[in-house]
């Protein structure tokens, strides 16, 4: 009966919340009739019983799915666990999102080969980006549930790492990108494949070095794109408080010497 009350997915527990609090009343009716009769009077305190304590349950849900608050006397956590719940799958998720997932990187490259890229963004990449999040949202590959774990968990997160926790959990892996020169930009192309590729951000520098400079002396690629940003929650100063910020992207580039 516990697992009803303890959905991780939020939109499907606001409505499992007011289904429930709605059907309670019904519990309450019957213990009313039944209490109206001194022959029933026993059963109709049970019935009256069950109401209180589901009522007492879904209270605990409606601040959990509809709010950002805290309940102090939330027992349900201690039932949970005396009843074995399902706290090693939290334990695991928890562990999963402290190590972060590994970056996908586009072909192998030595640790010397690769250096950080700095990036702009410019109005119309942004909306390809976003798009892009959308169209990974869409196609199943993201989940923006903060990877299925409660906020108790993400707390855990969140103090260990001393940084805001993603919705998305890990910085996600653009499926297909590629660098394209156009006039004296290095213009960064991404999208679900080869056919859907649109600009989402243009290298400005390559380590300490404008990309300008680098493209003279050395041969560059891309080496890895991830997607990071949007929404998360980090620990403000009575719990966990949502933030939002654009997304964008984190870039590695691979190089070498030009042939002489």
């Amino acid at each position: 009966m516990l697992g009803y009350f303890n959905i991780q997915d939020r939109p499907k527990g606001q409505v499992f919340t007011v289904v429930a609090f709605l059907g309670n009343f019904y519990l309450l009716y019957i213990a009313i009739q039944n209490l109206r009769y001194p022959d029933f009077r026993l059963r109709g305190a049970m019935f009256l019983l069950a109401f209180v304590v589901l009522l007492y349950f879904i209270i605990l849900n409606f601040f959990y799915f509809f709010t950002q608050k805290t309940v102090p006397f939330d027992i349900s956590p201690k039932i949970e666990k005396a009843l074995g719940g399902n706290q090693q799958q939290k334990k695991a998720a928890e562990q999963a999102m402290l190590a972060q997932s590994q970056p996908q990187n586009n072909g192998l490259f030595a640790d010397d080969q690769i250096l950080p890229a700095n990036v702009t963004i410019s109005t119309d990449q942004q909306a390809n980006l976003d798009q892009l999040m959308a169209d990974l949202v869409t196609q199943g590959a993201v989940a923006l549930n903060y990877q299925g774990l409660d906020d108790q968990a993400l707390t855990h997160v969140a103090e260990a790492t001393q940084q805001p926790v993603l919705a998305m959990g890990a910085p996600v892996a653009v499926p297909f990108f590629t660098l394209q020169k156009d006039a004296d930009q290095f213009v960064i192309m991404g999208g679900l494949n080869a056919l859907s590729t649109q600009p989402i951000g243009t290298i400005t520098d390559v380590g300490l070095m404008p990309v300008a400079q680098a493209t003279k002396d050395y041969d560059l690629a891309l080496a890895q794109v991830m997607i990071t940003g949007g929404e998360s929650k980090k620990l403000g100063r009575s719990g966990l408080m949502v933030t939002q910020q654009p997304y964008t992207i984190n870039v590695q580039v691979a190089y070498q010497d030009k042939p002489t």
